[in-house]
Order: C-alpha cells, then sequence, then structure tokens
C-alpha cells in the first residue's frame, strides 16, 4: 500500500497543489506524488497562494461596550436619581470620559454638580414674569372700576373687555391666592374665594408626578412628552398638566426637573 502523509504534516503549498490536482485522499497524500509535486512546481515556477488566516474575533466593537455601558449607567440611575456624572464614574469603577460619552442617553436623571443646591433665589421664566406683570396691571386696573375688588367683578371686567388680563385662577395659580394677589398690587380685595379655585395639589405632590414621569423612560424626561405621559395616566387618577406644573412649581423645565432630581436624591437609601 502507497506510504500516505497527512495533509496537516506537509507544507501549504504542496497541501494546495495536491487539494487543486485532487490527489487527497483519506485525508493524505501519497509520498510519491509529494516528490512529483515538487519537481512540478519547481519547473512551473507556480507560487501557491498564501494560507488564508482566520481572523479571530477581537471582542466587541466600540459600540457595543458604549451601548452596555449606558445600559449599566441607566440601571445605576434609577437606583440613584440625581446622581453626578463623577459619582456614576466613581461608582462604575469607569473613566469619567467613558462615562460622559456613554450616558446622553439617560442624561435627563443626570444632575451637574452646580445643580446639587437649590438656589438662594429662584429666577423666574420670563414668560412667567410677564404673565405676573399683566395680572398686576389688570389688578390694578380693575381697582378703579369696583372696590373692594371681588373675584366676581374681576371677571365680569374680563368678560366684558373692559379689563384684560389673566383668568381669576391663573392669578391664583401666581400668587396663591384671590387675597395675597390683591394685596401684593395694594388693592383692596373683596370676599375671599371659595374652594372652586383652591389648588388641588401640594407643590410636594406636583413634584411627585414629575417624579414618576422622570422614572419613565421612553419619555427621556422631555417636557413637550409631559402631557402624552399624562394621557396615560389620567384614566386611572387625575394629573396636572404641564401648564398646571410649571405655574405653581415655577421656572424652566430644566429648574423643575433639577428640583425633582434633588428630591429624588434625598430619598437615596
Amino acid at each position: 500500500m502507497p506510504e500516505r502523509v497527512p495533509l496537516a504534516e506537509i507544507t501549504p503549498a504542496f497541501a494546495w497543489a495536491a487539494t487543486e490536482l485532487g490527489l487527497v485522499e483519506e485525508g493524505g497524500v501519497e509520498r510519491e506524488h509529494i516528490r512529483t509535486l515538487g519537481e512540478f512546481l519547481a519547473r512551473a515556477g507556480i507560487t501557491p497562494p498564501p494560507a488564508t488566516k482566520t481572523r479571530k474575533s477581537s471582542g466587541p466593537t466600540k459600540k457595543q461596550v458604549r451601548s452596555e455601558l449606558t445600559n449599566a449607567i441607566g440601571d445605576y440611575l434609577l437606583q440613584r436619581p440625581g446622581s453626578t456624572l463623577q459619582e456614576i464614574a466613581r461608582d462604575l469603577n469607569r473613566p469619567l470620559p467613558e462615562i460622559t460619552a456613554a450616558a446622553g442617553p439617560v442624561d435627563w436623571l443626570v444632575l451637574a454638580e452646580d445643580e446639587l443646591e437649590q438656589p438662594a433665589q429662584r429666577v423666574e421664566s420670563d414668560a412667567i414674569a410677564a404673565t405676573r406683570d399683566r395680572a398686576r396691571a389688570a389688578l390694578q386696573a380693575a381697582s378703579l372700576m369696583a372696590k373692594p375688588l371681588s373675584h366676581q367683578a374681576y371677571t365680569e371686567l374680563i368678560k366684558s373687555g373692559r379689563v384684560k388680563g389673566p383668568s381669576v385662577a391663573r392669578i391664583v395659580q401666581l400668587f396663591g391666592s384671590w387675597t395675597d394677589a390683591c394685596n401684593l398690587v395694594g388693592v383692596e380685595s373683596g370676599q375671599p374665594l371659595r374652594n372652586n379655585y383652591s389648588r388641588t395639589w401640594t407643590q410636594e405632590q406636583l413634584v411627585q408626578f414629575v417624579q414618576r414621569f422622570l422614572l419613565t423612560a421612553e419619555y427621556r424626561g422631555a417636557s413637550h412628552q409631559f402631557d402624552e405621559w399624562r394621557k396615560t395616566v389620567n384614566a386611572a387618577e387625575k394629573v396636572p398638566s404641564l401648564g398646571t406644573v410649571r405655574n405653581m412649581v415655577g421656572g424652566t423645565w430644566n429648574d423643575i426637573r433639577t428640583t425633582t432630581l434633588r428630591h429624588m436624591r434625598s430619598q437615596w437609601n
């Protein structure tokens, strides 16, 4: 029986030539064929193709690594909403630049270092400040036509067009009560409002609604999504509109978000 040399024991060049010529049988090549192949390749000047190297996987891609880190940051923030990037980097034992780059998709639950403390004085948004100014002017104008100025008399003046200004309900949202609003602008108020214009929610309750919204990841903490989230909850309970939240908590949406995140930090175990 002809002696066969296993394919694994001959050079890649001879193995390639033997395979191309159909000389491989039972995983090997006859020794006589190998000798003949060597002479043939040398005379013909044929150079076999280099052996193809199988590229080994170098592990997960950068995109996969970042995605996994983003998921880890998201899980962390659900447990500790209102964390800073520095705190996340420390607790996850990762470099701050990596955390910063990966935290983008979940950054609505992150507080900046300078947002950890409540400002000594809150700056009102331009829109709310302008509405307050309109309310003061309307109350002063109405007081010239009705003394003392009751909320009923003010409402009639608004309806008749003799005074232009926010509604009674809006004034109560802005100033806390009808009496407080009148006192603030030096107007004698009439009979205090009954429960029909009393506040439905306390400020703490409004913050709790915002907290629930921020923890619903699909809305990504975007202000324009608040009322969409509200629709999904309103069937089970009454939820304030974004306008009500803005009016009573005050400030911009980012002010409201940071106020809520500071409250959530205080609830960490």
